[in-house]
């Protein structure tokens, strides 16, 4: 993979390297990356940009209102394999704190490890599923790994049992206080995770929760449609909203901003 790296990226300083997962090194940043020994030539320019994908990415989505300031506290509620969280923890400085929440067990471990690879030290990680009751739920793998929901059920042969428990209840646990900016990206679970989110947002003041009713249009089931549920639920808690509806992107007039007044 090495060789394939420096033939497709000349002048860049990458290297592949195995630490309980794959992973690249792109100069002095570590980015887990489990699908590694599926990549192919085509693939391996767009790991050598991954950072600053990241920066973008973020930027656009999650500080569309809320802009970061050092010393925050921000919540990731499906929190993958940390693309996010490596921004949000730089975003906060030393003197933030970043929870990052996670279900699915190999998305978990690349979460782990970037923070630890990185020195992300102001990043908590938990590996649960945010559920409105405590449950047992399965989590299903599918062919691209943003796609994996939670659901309640028989195990499947692509799923892995997860266990769920209200984000109330871990934040009392972990003694968070006072919340900067919560994002929730849950593939249809913000259905069941906001109720178990309600202490939480009352002291939360931006948010946001991405709904995932492009998923419910293109026939995967009406579980997935969430818009209006998520749009009442912060109403009733005191946002105010913002949803970007003239974004040709499908699934970006999902995400539902609130702010407090």
């Amino acid at each position: 993979m090495n060789a394939l790296a420096r033939k497709t990226c000349p002048g860049v300083d990458i290297e592949a390297f195995w630490d309980e997962v794959w992973g690249w090194r792109i100069g002095s940043v570590r980015i887990p990356d489990p699908e590694m020994p599926l990549r192919t030539a085509e693939d391996v320019p767009k790991r050598a940009a991954i950072v600053e994908k990241y920066l973008r990415d973020v930027k656009d989505y999650w500080f569309h209102l809320y802009k970061p300031s050092e010393g925050d506290v921000i919540v990731d509620i499906g929190a993958g394999r940390g693309e996010d969280v490596f921004v949000f923890s730089k975003a906060v400085g030393d003197q933030g704190q970043v929870w990052a929440v996670e279900p699915h067990p190999v998305s978990f471990l690349a979460l782990r490890k970037l923070c630890e690879w990185n020195g992300l030290s102001n990043v908590r990680v938990l590996n649960y599923a945010s559920t409105a009751q405590p449950q047992m739920l399965q989590i299903e793998t599918m062919p691209v790994w943003e796609s994996n929901f939670v659901r309640s059920g028989e195990a499947s042969e692509n799923s892995c049992t997860v266990e769920g428990i209200p984000f109330d209840e871990l934040a009392r646990s972990e003694g968070i206080g006072a919340i900067s900016f919560l994002k929730m990206n849950i593939e249809g679970a913000e259905r069941d995770a906001l109720p178990g989110c309600v202490e939480v947002l009352d002291r939360t003041q931006s948010v946001c929760i991405a709904a995932h009713d492009f998923r419910a249009d293109r026939g995967e089931g009406d579980s997935f449609r969430t818009l209006t549920m998520v749009k009442e639920f912060l109403t009733a808690r005191g946002f105010t909203l913002t949803t970007r509806d003239e974004d040709r992107r499908y699934y970006v007039p999902y995400h539902v901003h609130g702010v407090r007044p």
